[in-house]
């Protein structure tokens, strides 16, 4: 089974939709979706961050407020725009680039963590974790929110529940993942909820 990547009308939000996606996130997750993205932080050990798909920037915009060094790659032109307007606004400085995982314009071992949220397909590619592992620093974690879920504690959820079913269909647990040949890094999975959802995450850490 492959890691269900979120439904079609998502993924044209990467495209001619784009501004519209943090309010379809917002409002489709009733609010949880930016909640669980601040999970990868919890993994962070040090002040160098490189964040794959960055989307609209959100996450990159909170680690810089934070005090991290943030370089993002993100495929998209389109959501690149949106978050380089969202910083700029703000005040705030990252490296943020167009570009594919496959193949990242980085130094080797330059960064001290990896994050990515609610990723595509191409957290299964091979390219990318070989990347990754180029580019991270030794016993540096690569943090992953896989997927959020609502928990029925009121009737929006319980509605938007019903919608996910519908637009998603049965989705696979982590445990179902076929995840790629990753040499050089220890996996474990990790759950964090709270009273309105369950953050599934998968946690890498490179080997010594």
């Amino acid at each position: 089974m492959r890691l269900s990547v979120g439904p079609r009308v998502f993924e044209a939000l990467y495209g001619s939709a784009a501004p519209l996606y943090d309010q379809v996130s917002r409002f489709f997750f009733a609010g949880q979706w930016s909640v669980w993205q601040l999970h990868a932080l919890g993994y962070i050990e040090g002040s160098r961050v490189l964040e794959l798909g960055y989307g609209t920037g959100d996450l990159a915009l909170e680690m810089c407020r934070r005090g991290y060094r943030v370089t993002g790659v993100e495929s998209s032109p389109r959501m690149h725009r949106i978050a380089r307007a969202k910083l700029r606004r703000a005040g705030c400085r990252a490296t943020l680039l167009v570009g594919s995982s496959a193949v990242l314009p980085l130094a080797d071992e330059c960064v001290d963590a990896v994050v990515s949220t609610f990723p595509s397909g191409y957290i299964l590619w091979e390219q990318t974790w070989g990347e990754v592992h180029r580019v991270l620093r030794t016993g540096g974690t690569f943090a992953i929110v896989l997927s959020g879920e609502l928990l029925p504690v009121d009737h929006r959820s319980k509605l938007l529940i019903c919608f996910h079913a519908l637009v998603y269909g049965k989705r696979n647990s982590t445990a179902d993942i076929v995840w790629p040949d990753v040499p050089g890094f220890d996996l474990g999975y990790e759950r964090h909820a709270n009273e309105h959802g369950v953050a599934s995450l998968l946690v890498a850490r490179k080997r010594s």
